[in-house]
């Protein structure tokens, strides 16, 4: 693909932000970046750090985010909330690919409306799954093979002291309010759960137990529609992850038990998964390697205009091996 104008990343300079504009530049050298900030000199500094991109002041609540015409974008990506969706309204306005990791399950009718209304006028991709799509990808190639998929149950940990910006803060916290409570999968339905149902414990890698909430980031949803399980569940605890445990760094650990059928006998999977190098890193991968897919830069075809999730346009094997590739430590 030749991209004609920058990519901008609205909310480049914030922690996940700067992490993912720069691994998307070390991945894709030559394409232009902008970063979008609400404090332009915050992102005229992270700008200036890459020397290779620009920077623009953003503000959310205006239309098309105040960017003027007379700036030219190949995609805009929400790092951000696009809580007035005006990066969408933009995307669309412009014609070029649209990537948001900042809404939740309870938001997604308002991207959905905004996308019927113009359907054709750019790719649209809803990515705001845990750290961008890591758990779908994950429990894809756990169940590939698998003749029926009847569970999916998946545990998210996130070291106490890992890094997370007061943006993305908040931003989970509106995410685990859920509307009516946090959506999992029961018995084949839709269950809202609530109350001391939304808690549980789990297990660390290394065996140790947590105290977790039930979570709903859009890897239900997905799960649901892409293996027809009939029960769904995320939970996501924060404390000492495993490796900071025995003396190591501190990591993010990913962890799904999938039960199925295989010709008939039960059978039952699991996977982890451990990173590092800090969940903003994990997320800055994903977010790269979905936009990268989207914007036709890994040697396919740039994404028509639609609606998307990441694993519409990103083959889950491929993904796990440039998680690999980045330093994560799979264990399929």
């Amino acid at each position: 693909m030749m991209t004609t104008g920058s990519v901008l990343f609205v909310g480049g300079s914030g922690v996940v932000g700067s992490r993912t504009t720069r691994l998307f530049r070390q991945r894709h050298r030559h394409v232009p970046i902008l970063i979008g900030g609400r404090r332009l000199e915050n992102a005229q500094a992270i700008a200036a750090a890459m020397s290779t991109a620009n920077a623009i002041s953003v503000d959310t609540s205006k239309p098309c985010l105040g960017v003027p015409n007379a700036v030219a974008l190949s995609a805009v990506v929400m790092i951000v909330p696009d809580e007035g969706l005006q990066g969408l309204a933009l995307a669309q306005a412009r014609g070029v690919p649209y990537l948001s990791i900042g809404n939740w399950l309870a938001e997604v009718g308002a991207e959905m409306a905004h996308f019927m209304q113009r359907p054709e006028a750019a790719p649209v991709v809803l990515a705001s799954h845990w750290h961008g799509g890591t758990a779908v990808f994950l429990s894809k190639v756990v169940a590939a093979g698998m003749d029926k998929v009847h569970a999916i149950d998946i545990k998210a940990i996130v070291d106490e002291r890992d890094a997370t910006g007061p943006a993305a803060i908040a931003d989970m916290e509106r995410g685990g309010e859920g509307g009516m409570g946090v959506l999992a999968f029961r018995d084949g339905r839709r269950i809202w759960l609530s109350g001391n149902e939304t808690r549980r414990v789990v297990e660390t890698l290394d065996g140790r137990k947590l105290e977790a909430d039930a979570f709903a980031p859009y890897d239900v949803v997905s799960l649901h529609a892409s293996t027809g399980a009939r029960d769904i569940r995320f939970d996501l605890a924060s404390g000492v992850s495993s490796s900071r445990f025995q003396g190591g760094d501190m990591s993010t650990e990913l962890i799904v038990d999938i039960e199925g059928e295989v010709g008939g006998a039960t059978l039952r999977r699991r996977a982890t998964i451990e990173f590092t190098k800090g969940q903003a890193v994990l997320t800055g991968v994903s977010v790269v390697l979905t936009l990268s897919m989207a914007l036709g830069l890994e040697g396919r075809p740039a994404a028509s205009p639609g609606l998307y999730f990441p694993e519409q346009l990103v083959d889950a094997e491929w993904f796990i091996d440039e998680l690999i590739r980045a330093g994560a430590t799979v264990n399929i």
